[in-house]
């Protein structure tokens, strides 16, 4: 279970430096990844396998300058890892900022995240987008 917490906090640091490649390179061929958010939110939505984890991240790129990345607590949850953090950003579109609270639970099998699923204020985040 230690090694899953490293994993995901590793993926942390790689956001947090703008390295979404090592997080890619670390997500099984068949990762289910999900963000919620509405149409406004221009990275939400499910992505399926490497490929899709990789335009989820090129959409986050093209969408938001991230201000502030602050991963507060990673825990072990058997083959999952939970955490929750806050971040900021500025949806590029508008210029306007946000800051929201989120969770996501990472499901990890064999050093290789297996899914993803993030809650968070969507309603803060799209409405930097309007």
């Amino acid at each position: 279970m230690a090694d899953n917490v490293k994993l995901i906090r590793d993926c942390f640091d790689a956001f947090g430096r703008g390295d979404p490649g090592f997080i890619v390179a670390r997500v099984a061929k068949d990762v289910d990844w999900r963000h919620a958010g509405g149409p406004e939110i221009p990275y939400g939505g499910a992505y399926k396998g490497r490929d899709g984890v990789g335009d989820f991240f090129t959409k986050i790129g093209a969408a938001v300058d991230v201000l502030t990345w602050e991963p507060k607590h990673v825990l072990p949850a058997g083959d999952e890892v939970v955490a929750i953090g806050h971040w900021t950003g500025k949806a590029k579109p508008t210029g306007r900022t946000f800051a929201a609270d989120w969770a996501m639970v990472f499901g990890v099998r064999n050093g290789e995240i297996t899914s993803f699923r993030v809650v968070e204020d969507t309603a803060r985040v799209a409405a930097a987008f309007r």
